[in-house]
């Protein structure tokens, strides 16, 4: 049911894409005249703070949807920043350009207690962390380039990650659709504790030995904000991720792609 409930929504988010494609060219035309202004623009938020919530699919066996109310916090300053899950502080920061050194929650999780699969509930827990590391952006006329590298500081599952993305916001007098690509890596650590099988789990679930290597995930996705008044907004993002296959290969993992839709309200301050 849930699974049904999300995919509808993912799908009504890309269908509101595709009817407003006419008036998006109009929008592009304005991105295009002056990207540093509608960039700049775009980042100008100031302080948010709101609440929504978040439906994924999982990739683990014997969990199927997971959701969750999700407090919504955002901030642009001059040197701190605050974008959801992520925040840091900018160590250049120019028109078309910035660097920050930036810490995000990982939300990556797998308790066994939650599968309905009964050698799934005979595997360890795997929990969250904190990521800490750098992120590159680059604004020009054609869209959006960000890079992020970081590595695991709680000492959770000493694994590094890498993403890489491209973004193209497009401006509307009152909406701002952003559609998005990009690639996902996580390195051996990163996946041999999330993934793996060790031989005692081996032996007390049945599932094979696994020690996965690196992996390349690639995402696609859709953020869109809606500014009902001066101080009123409402966004929402859709994301679908398609896992490597180190790790689909796991005997833990029965999907090969997860989704993921949140919503929420924000008042700007």
């Amino acid at each position: 049911m849930k699974n049904t409930i999300l995919g509808r929504l993912i799908l009504q988010t890309l269908l509101t894409f595709a009817l407003c494609a006419p008036v998006a060219a109009m929008a592009q035309e304005a991105w295009e005249e002056h990207p540093a202004d509608a960039a700049a623009q775009a980042d100008k938020w100031g302080f948010n703070a709101g609440a929504g919530a978040t439906l994924r699919t999982s990739e683990y066996k014997g969990i199927d949807s997971l959701g969750s109310p999700l407090p919504l916090i955002g901030y642009e300053g001059k040197w701190l920043y605050l974008r959801g899950l992520s925040g840091g502080v900018h160590v250049y920061r120019d028109r078309y350009q910035e660097i920050n050194v930036q810490v995000s929650y990982l939300p990556q999780n797998f308790y066994a207690s939650w599968s309905d699969n009964d050698r799934m509930k005979r595997l360890d827990d795997r929990y969250s962390s904190l990521m800490a590391g750098l992120n590159y952006t680059l604004r020009t006329q054609y869209g959006q380039a960000s890079a992020t590298v970081s590595t695991d500081v709680l000492g959770v599952n000493n694994g590094v990650m890498a993403d890489v993305s491209y973004a193209y916001p497009v401006r509307f007098e009152n909406v701002m659709i952003t559609p998005a690509v990009g690639v996902q890596w996580t390195d051996s650590n990163y996946n041999d504790y999330y993934y793996s099988i060790s031989s005692s789990e081996s032996r007390a679930s049945g599932f094979k030995e696994y020690s996965p290597e690196s992996a390349f995930s690639p995402y696609a996705g859709l953020t869109m904000r809606m500014i009902l008044t001066e101080d009123w907004s409402v966004i929402a993002n859709a994301k679908a991720l398609f896992l490597g296959n180190e790790i689909t290969d796991s005997p833990m993992v029965e999907r090969t792609t997860t989704y993921s839709f949140s919503a929420g309200l924000l008042y700007a301050f």
